[in-house]
């Protein structure tokens, strides 16, 4: 599969280096990156992604899980992945219902995946 293009956000400025950087060795487009939610939602209306990574936890602004819920009635198409240390049920369920899938930080492979569209 050719690579995707990805808008990447986590108010953590290593985490969004290492999630861009392996992203774009594995081939895909970081078309956008961003701190907080509310700029990640900016980008991708403005850019059209494939691909969201977003940090479920981006105080002061929305989480992960809201973002994925407006990204998934604005633009459902594009493919949410909350890329997050915060792995509990509650976080997994609200990322289910937002439509979008939970990926525990660390998991490269996991994290790769989800971008291609793989389980």
């Amino acid at each position: 599969m050719p690579g995707r293009r990805v808008v990447v956000a986590d108010n953590d400025p290593d985490a969004l280096d290492l999630v861009c950087t392996d992203l774009g060795l594995e081939g895909h487009d970081i078309v956008g990156r961003a701190g907080d939610g509310e700029t990640a939602l900016e980008l991708c209306r403005a850019l059209g992604p494939d691909v969201l990574v977003v940090d479920y936890r981006m105080p002061p602004g929305p989480n992960g899980a809201e973002v994925a819920r407006r990204m998934h009635k604005e633009m459902p198409g594009v493919t949410v992945v909350v890329f997050t240390n915060y792995d509990n049920a509650e976080v997994a369920r609200a990322v289910r219902r937002a439509g979008a899938r939970l990926v525990r930080k660390g998991e490269l492979d996991s994290l790769r995946r989800a971008v291609d569209g793989g389980g």
